[in-house]
């Protein structure tokens, strides 16, 4: 085998070539040297009991391994570590900490554990070399099974072919080009394992072909079209390209990378595909395959255009309606051309979620009626609490929906499920809002109890909406921003104020006027501050977003809000949008709204039922807590308690018979009331005038002075006890 290390890492290549030239070379274990574990015997003996007794029941793959392995020899189940040690350490998707705790794990099994030598308990701690997708992840049944395979094929060989093979990087290639079985990535990395200075530290067999394609014009011409000679191409122009920059080259890195990423394909997606007739989804996983009813159509070969599969829906479903005809063209095409080999495949049936990778091209199949179907490999965690917003977009109408967008969430959720289930999405996670920590910090800044802000917490985090409302000065905009800002990314909060002109438009998208190329005026479809925020929150769902809604009875809602009234209520559910009716749209559910209502303006009993069902009710008033005392507590908190602003403010409020009118204590609350003459101004200038138009036709502006101004309010003060 190679000692020479290239293109890699030379602490797993290490490890990995003490485990194969044990195990190759002598059959014995590279954990106990004493111990034939890669014996035909011990290799037979796992072979029966993981591959030949699958257990196709519920559990997670490590949950039923341990079910399988019992009563096995120390043997066979040292052989079983050493092979998940080298399915898992070349892995760049999987945790140090999770390889090492399953490899752990299965030596914890066997009579008399041994201890992890130090080779390849530091080659378990290192990042890994190559990303080996999804697959590596759910297909772990298949890969070792294959690993089973080749040795079963490796002890058939003569033992001159495998002295041969262990010392020639070809000659091991034949006799892994022979077996009855391919599994392309297992494949790929146990080469590379093997030998890391003639093979490439590449899973995928795709990035394999691609890269030829980009640079076969260094060697001139390809060896042939085979998995062989595309690794003996891939030899020649790495030490082309080796000599040429003076350094190995790493593929992955630039200038390379963009080089043969021109030549692939559309990058993988992810595809829910409802079970029809419902049902077959349980078939689907036993029988590893998804499928589409095609009862009257032939299989198209692949690349057909749409063009194509249309005339021939056409003339094979005549018997239906047009509209059925559409949709059957768009799913067949998206079924026999824009699915591909690797793109993941979930089912959503009562409530439970799969999730599962497809390994094979289309074909026509009668197995259950006339179908097309592509083979599976479904992985065995079973998924029951979902995310909101995924669960709105599987239950789209229609059979195939494209879910790429929750790509990176489905696999995460595929990770595990080698090991012990972890949570599902949502459960057993720290909560987006944190109303302790939220109290404490908030208790400071805004002077209030701890107590009550806890439960206003609370109540958003249920609610997700809630509106602050009472008289002016109640702090009902502070309070609203400090509240964002103690439990959001300040980049995550966006505050919009409604007014009388405000529209949907404005709010959620609308068409905006702009220069066209030619200098004139063209409409472009732009979104408003809540679509923006809802991209955002979708691509941050572990973090809390927010909507600052300022007066907002001073806008009509109806108008405003359109058909997103629905969605404030029901996060789990996706509309079409006025003026995007072709895509989907949720809110998701990290995103929070807080409005402020000032009930000078319009009382809260003239709130419409729709929105009053929408929105949890705050009130910020200076007669009840929180805000009764605030003045006071900020005085003496900032050292202004020698005034008197704290009794005149009690006073004029008691002269205010009409509760919604009352002055809130914020006004008092400001740098300039402690400038010499300030508090008279604030007074002339901004309380008289509030108090004027809610007397207008009952007092005139003298009679307001002489009840309400600064002087009369004082002399009240002075004369209450």
């Amino acid at each position: 085998m190679d000692d020479e290390q290239a293109w890699g890492d030379p602490v797993v290549e290490r490890a990995a070539r003490h485990v194969l030239r044990n195990g190759l070379a002598s059959g014995l274990s590279a954990l106990d040297i004493a111990e034939p574990a890669w014996s035909p015997e011990a290799a037979a003996d796992l072979r029966h009991r993981i591959i030949d007794k699958a257990d196709e029941g519920s559990g997670s793959f490590m949950v039923k391994l341990k079910a399988q392995l019992e009563g096995a020899s120390r043997a066979t189940v040292l052989l079983c570590a050493e092979l998940l040690f080298l399915q898992a350490v070349p892995l760049t998707n999987l945790k140090p900490d999770t390889k090492r705790r399953r490899i752990e794990e299965v030596l914890g099994w066997a009579e008399r554990p041994p201890a992890l030598p130090a080779d390849l308990d530091e080659a378990l701690g290192q990042p890994g070399v190559f990303n080996g997708g999804v697959g590596f992840l759910i297909q772990i049944w298949n890969q070792v099974g294959w690993l089973l395979s080749f040795l079963a094929h490796w002890w058939e060989q003569p033992e001159e072919v495998r002295q041969a093979a262990l010392d020639e990087p070809w000659r091991f290639r034949e006799v892994v080009a022979a077996m009855p079985i391919d599994q392309p990535g297992i494949r790929n990395a146990l080469l590379y394992l093997a030998f890391p200075r003639t093979f490439f530290p590449i899973a995928n067999q795709d990035h394999k072909r691609w890269i030829r394609e980009a640079f076969l014009h260094e060697i001139g011409e390809s060896a042939g079209r085979d998995a062989v000679s595309l690794d003996r191409d891939l030899l020649k122009i790495r030490i082309r390209q080796n000599e040429k920059a003076g350094t190995p080259v790493d593929y992955y890195n630039e200038p390379y990378r963009s080089q043969w990423q021109r030549h692939r394909d559309e990058g993988r997606r992810a595809w829910l595909v409802r079970p029809r007739p419902t049902g077959a989804g349980e078939r689907w996983q036993e029988d590893g395959l998804v499928s589409i009813p095609a009862t009257h159509l032939a299989l198209p070969e692949r690349g057909t255009g749409k063009a194509e599969i249309r005339t021939a829906v056409e003339e094979a479903y005549r018997h239906e309606n047009y509209v059925e005809r559409l949709e059957l063209v768009t799913e067949f095409d998206i079924f026999c051309n824009r699915m591909k080999v690797d793109d993941l495949i979930v089912t959503y049936e009562h409530g439970v979620l799969h999730v599962g990778q497809i390994t094979g091209e289309t074909i026509a199949s009668e197995v259950h009626g006339g179908v097309f179907a592509r083979t599976v490999a479904w992985s065995p965690k079973i998924v029951t609490e979902v995310r909101r917003d995924l669960v709105a977009s599987a239950s789209r109408p229609g059979t195939i929906i494209d879910l790429t967008s929750f790509e990176a969430h489905l696999l995460d959720l595929v990770e595990g499920a080698a090991d012990d289930p972890a949570p599902a999405s949502g459960a057993g996670t720290a909560p987006l809002l944190d109303a302790e920590k939220a109290a404490a910090r908030l208790a400071e800044d805004v002077l209030y109890d701890p107590g009550w802000i806890t439960e206003l917490v609370e109540v958003l985090a249920e609610r997700q909406q809630i509106v602050l409302h009472g008289p002016p000065g109640t702090g009902k905009t502070f309070l609203a921003r400090k509240l964002a800002e103690h439990l959001a990314e300040v980049d995550a909060i966006r505050l919009v104020q409604f007014h009388p002109s405000y529209s949907y438009e404005d709010f959620v998208e609308g068409f905006r006027p702009i220069e066209s190329p030619d200098g004139g005026v063209a409409f472009t479809l732009t979104p408003g501050p809540l679509r923006r925020l809802a991209v955002d929150a979708r691509k941050n769902p572990g973090g809390a977003h927010f909507l600052i809604i300022d007066e907002i009875n001073r806008g009509n809602l109806a108008k405003i809000f359109g058909e997103l009234y629905f969605l404030l209520e029901y996060r789990e559910e996706a509309i079409h949008l006025q003026y995007s009716p072709d895509e989907p749209f949720t809110l998701p559910e990290n995103v929070f709204v807080i409005a402020t209502m000032n009930t000078a303006d319009r009382s809260i009993a003239l709130v419409d039922a729709a929105m009053r069902r929408r929105f949890a009710f705050f009130e910020l008033h200076p007669d009840t807590d929180p805000v009764s005392g605030l003045l006071a507590r900020w005085q003496k908190a900032t050292g202004r308690d020698r005034d008197d602003r704290e009794a005149l403010l009690t006073a004029l409020n008691g002269e205010i018979e009409d509760r919604d009118h009352r002055i809130g204590p914020s006004y008092l609350m400001t740098p300039g009331a402690d400038r010499p003459g300030g508090l008279e101004r604030i007074w002339e200038h901004s309380i008289l005038p509030l108090l004027e138009e809610h007397y207008y036709g009952t007092l005139d502006r003298r009679q307001v002075r002489e009840r309400f101004g600064l002087a009369a309010i004082r002399a009240n003060a002075a004369e209450t006890p």
